[in-house]
């Protein structure tokens, strides 16, 4: 039930460094970026 409730939650308020961050390493290594995220979410992807 968690996962569920930390995929449907509403965004929260970011920092804008941290998101054009992200962006730029999701251009240029989109691999590291989904393993990060299925880290983070507990699931191989």
């Amino acid at each position: 039930m968690k996962l569920i409730s930390r995929i449907f939650a509403n965004r929260r308020h970011r920092n804008m460094v941290t998101v054009m961050e992200r962006e730029r390493f999701n251009r240029t290594m989109p691999g590291q970026t989904a393993a990060m995220v299925g880290a983070r979410l507990g699931f191989l992807v």
